[in-house]
């Protein structure tokens, strides 16, 4: 019975095109299982992607074998296009009424393994991790999760374009027995896991999932299938001892032993789920959200500003609570030297505490606000950022002798201990750069590189800059007024 307000149809029952994934331990056959599949008489022509195998050259030679190779330069680019023109291949096929159009990929590890490279070589070139490669071309890149996200979207969509193929899929992928880990990480003795190299929701979304293992029979995994005999998460995996599939394993799982008719087969009816623009309530209550947080939530540049304008912990910690109530803590705040959140901004301004040396404050023996890991890059460029809006880079060169000791000059290096390369040593380094004075205007200003220089001369320098550049700024106010 229909229902007012619903689009409602009956189910056809009918099995779809199959996208087969095809897994296994190495020399298990995968790929000459699917060079032997384009000897079947029941399918049209195969298209073959070959991706880090090599084999599909010389499988060519396997008796009957008749499958096209597609050249390609191993970007994702040309193998989605490569897909996608199969793809349109197998739709006119279909329309025609010929025998089925096959694409194989060989091997799917690969494509996922490509992206992660992908996403790793696109955090490399991050502010963070350049600084970090800088001091330590071994160390370990660190992924953020947009990245992953970007790699992911990648793989989906040519997934998507697998599962909505008009003809058979057959996608082959690297699979081997693991210890098993737990929750932190760590192997669990005498526990084995079974892996597939891929990615993760390439199994679920399969047709029929297929195991290869050296000497033994093949193994169907699980399967969307009325037809196979498995039930999901009631039979277990089946292995397949049907003698028809002797020497035809891809051509009897497609046709004989999920019953898939070329004459009546159809593409899945994938429908995405997508968030959509904004309801009605929804709209409401973001306007409302919006107004409340216009009244009461501080603004993140002022912010910003008032970290680094804060002389002690007690500072810091009113507005670490103040960020924490309008739940600011972990909104980005761009800087030149990159993006940073409010927490790491506090936290690297109370390592600039500790650095010059205002240990001996009261506030400054108080224990810092309870903070994410220090960053890697600069906190203080906030109001270096500022200062240099306002005005020219200061020239250092030929500056009298200045009161502060810890501004004079001398040859001789400080204590490595003082120079260490922290959070708030890169935070200073950051500010001069943003300020205008090079590492030779430093240089000539401390009578030694800048490597040899303690973090608290440094400090004590962006200082004297920002005050010099206030400074100039309210005189030019005072001529202008």
């Amino acid at each position: 019975m229909a229902m007012a307000g619903l689009k409602t149809r009956k189910p056809t029952g009918r099995v779809p095109w199959p996208c087969i994934l095809l897994e296994g331990e190495e020399k298990a056959g995968k790929s000459w299982a699917l060079a032997q599949f384009s000897t079947s008489d029941r399918i049209g022509a195969l298209y073959w992607i070959d991706l880090n195998e090599g084999a599909g050259d010389e499988y060519g030679a396997i008796p009957g074998a008749n499958y096209q190779l597609i050249e390609h330069d191993g970007s994702y680019a040309q193998v989605l296009g490569a897909v996608q023109a199969v793809k349109a291949e197998a739709r006119r096929a279909a329309d025609a009424g010929e025998p089925p159009v096959v694409l194989g990929i060989d091997t799917g590890s690969a494509i996922w393994d490509g992206l992660k490279d992908w996403a790793s070589a696109r955090a490399a070139t991050s502010a963070r991790n350049r600084e970090l490669l800088k001091r330590d071309p071994n160390a370990e890149i660190v992924i953020s999760q947009n990245l992953w996200n970007d790699a992911g979207a990648r793989w989906r969509k040519l997934q998507t374009e697998l599962l909505t193929f008009p003809g058979i899929v057959v996608v082959t992928a690297r699979g081997k027995e693991v210890t098993e880990v737990d929750a932190n990480g760590r192997p669990i003795e005498g526990q084995k896991t079974w892996s597939v190299q891929t990615h993760r929701e390439f199994p679920y979304a399969a047709t029929v999932w297929v195991r290869l293992r050296r000497g033994r029979r093949p193994l169907i995994v699980g399967a969307r299938s009325v037809h196979v005999g498995i039930k999901p998460n009631d039979d277990p995996a089946k292995e397949v001892t049907d003698r028809a599939a002797n020497g035809r394993l891809l051509e009897w799982l497609v046709f004989d032993a999920l019953k898939c008719d070329p004459g009546t087969a159809h593409v899945r009816d994938l429908v995405p789920f997508h968030g959509g623009g904004l309801l009605e309530h929804e709209r409401a209550e973001e306007a409302r959200a919006g107004r409340a947080s216009r009244r009461s939530e501080p603004d993140v540049a002022e912010l910003a500003a008032r970290i680094q304008d804060a002389e002690n912990d007690d500072d810091l910690r009113e507005i670490w609570d103040e960020a924490n109530r309008g739940a600011l803590l972990q909104v980005d705040v761009p800087t030149p030297g990159g993006s940073y959140t409010v927490a790491e901004l506090v936290r690297a301004r109370h390592e600039e505490f500790l650095e010059a040396g205002l240990e001996a404050h009261p506030a400054g023996r108080r224990k810092a606000p309870a903070t994410p890991p220090a960053p890697t890059t600069p906190a203080a460029v906030v109001e270096a950022a500022r200062a240099a809006a306002a005005a020219a880079a200061p020239a250092t060169e030929g500056a009298p002798t200045p009161a502060n000791p810890l501004l004079e000059a001398s040859p001789t290096p400080d204590d490595p201990r003082e120079r260490r390369l922290t959070a708030a040593r890169r935070g200073v380094l950051a500010s001069l750069e943003t300020l205008g004075v090079t590492g030779e205007q430093i240089a000539e200003r401390f009578g030694r590189p800048v490597e040899h220089v303690a973090t608290k001369r440094l400090t004590a320098l962006v200082r004297e800059v920002i005050a010099t550049q206030r400074a100039g700024l309210a005189g030019q106010q005072e001529i202008v007024a």
